[in-house]
Order: structure tokens, then C-alpha cells, then sequence
């Protein structure tokens, strides 16, 4: 993968192989693997449905691989909604979702070019 690429996308190229020790082949096979996260997916299926235990739960899985992987912005939304649902605000969630999705494909396409 194209370390700039990634890097000029945001993500947190230098944090994110700190926790993989350096390792870049085994970083990247975890970015590849992000392709076919689903988490993302699964928390806007679970709002629709109106079960925001579900939603949290996938949101904070979530939350965990990208704080993992460096995707600084994806682990913000991701922790806005976490944060949110645990305090129970429910009023600001669709918003919230639509920009946790949105960076999520902005993420995925990127890396798919990387």
C-alpha cells in the first residue's frame, strides 16, 4: 500500500504501526481487512430498527478498529456516538450516523487505491 496515500487521507500512518510493532505487512493486512468491515453497517441497520443497545454495540466495535488502524476521524464519529448513546442523547443520532458512514466509504475507497 501507498504510505502517502494513506497518510494524505488521514489516517495516523506512524500511531497505528507503533501498535502493530512496526510490523508494515501485518498493518496493511488489517487495513485490507477493513474492506469488509461491516460495523458501520450494522450500527445504521440497528438505528433504523431503533435498537440502540445493538447500535453501541457495533459503534464501539467500530470505535475500537479505528483507533486501532489510525483513522482518527472514523474513531471520532464513531466515539461521538458511542458517548451519545451511552448518556442516552438520541436527538442528534442520524446526523451522527451519516457522517460516521460517510467517512467509513471515504476510508474504504481510499484504501482500495492505496
Amino acid at each position: 500500500m501507498n504510505e502517502r496515500i494513506l497518510r494524505s487521507a488521514g489516517i495516523d500512518y506512524d500511531g497505528a504501526l507503533a501498535r502493530f510493532v512496526g510490523k508494515c505487512a501485518i498493518y496493511e493486512k488489517y487495513l485490507a481487512k477493513f474492506l469488509e468491515d461491516e460495523h458501520a453497517k450494522d450500527a445504521a441497520a440497528a438505528f433504523e430498527k431503533g435498537d440502540y443497545s445493538e447500535m453501541l454495540e457495533q459503534t464501539h466495535a467500530l470505535k475500537g478498529v479505528a483507533g486501532t488502524l489510525g483513522m482518527t476521524a472514523l474513531y471520532e464519529a464513531s466515539s461521538d456516538i458511542v458517548k451519545d448513546l451511552r448518556e442516552n442523547k438520541k436527538e442528534n443520532l442520524q446526523e451522527k450516523l451519516t457522517k460516521l458512514l460517510e467517512e467509513c466509504s471515504r476510508l474504504k475507497a481510499i484504501i482500495e487505491t492505496a
